[in-house]
């Protein structure tokens, strides 16, 4: 009986400590918006969603920039983990419930940071990530809210114990995601906030050299409140 109270205790523990650090993104609290406020969805992948984020409740890119904005604004996080833009990848984002959900909040603003996951060897294609980038943000723009749409770079990647993990191609995502990335933004007529150059050389904020940590989270909030409020300028 103690035996099993202590291995329930542990379970929880451990259950607690997923929550905390981000590691269970299949449970996303979405906001209510209340009436007159800005809706900001944040749509992207494990970055977006803060894996890895210490107390990812309230540290996530999403949740800082809630607190940048103000309570003028709604920001949901619309993040989850191993998703691609590309419709041809392992795990694309527009076959997700949480997809149909970002439509659904009716956004005044989007953010779409995708691209990490379409680098890795099997998911790479750089045709496809650029005509699923394209519809992916032109799903959006044909809104009945009619959000203003921006995309954001992907973040820069470091080595961690010799290598990149998760099998993210640094190269790849250096010279042809973000490359195409800002091309998309360019031919839609949509702004492009440089996420990837905010992180280049800053190794340090982040937990495994692909996953921002808390300090790095909310770098990439300040980037992206700055765009939105320069935007709005």
């Amino acid at each position: 009986m103690a035996a099993a109270i202590v291995i329930i205790i542990i379970i929880l523990l451990v259950l607690v400590l997923a929550v905390y650090m981000g590691m269970l993104d299949r449970l996303h609290i979405l906001p209510r918006p209340r009436p007159g406020q800005i809706r900001v969805a944040c749509v992207g992948d494990s970055i977006t969603y803060g894996f890895f984020v210490r107390g990812q409740l309230w540290n996530s890119y999403p949740s800082v920039l809630q607190k940048l904005l103000g309570e003028g604004y709604c920001v949901g996080n619309f993040g989850f983990s191993n998703r691609t833009a590309s419709t041809d990848g392992d795990y694309p984002y527009t076959t997700e419930r949480l997809y149909k959900k970002s439509l659904e909040f009716q956004p005044d603003i989007v953010l779409i940071m995708l691209g990490s996951n379409d680098s890795k060897p099997n998911n790479w294609n750089g045709e496809s990530y650029a005509r699923s980038m394209t519809e992916l943000s032109r799903s959006y723009m044909a809104l009945d809210s009619r959000p203003r749409v921006l995309l954001m770079t992907p973040p820069s990647v470091f080595h961690f114990w010799k290598k990149v993990l998760w099998t993210i191609q640094g190269d790849v995502l250096e010279n042809e995601v973000v490359p195409i990335c800002r091309r998309v933004a360019e031919e839609l007529g949509l702004e492009c906030v440089d996420v990837h150059g905010a992180f280049l050389g800053k190794k340090e904020l982040f937990v495994d050299g692909c996953h921002p940590n808390v300090s790095g989270a909310r770098l990439l909030a300040e980037t992206v409140y700055q765009a939105i409020k320069e935007t709005a300028e």
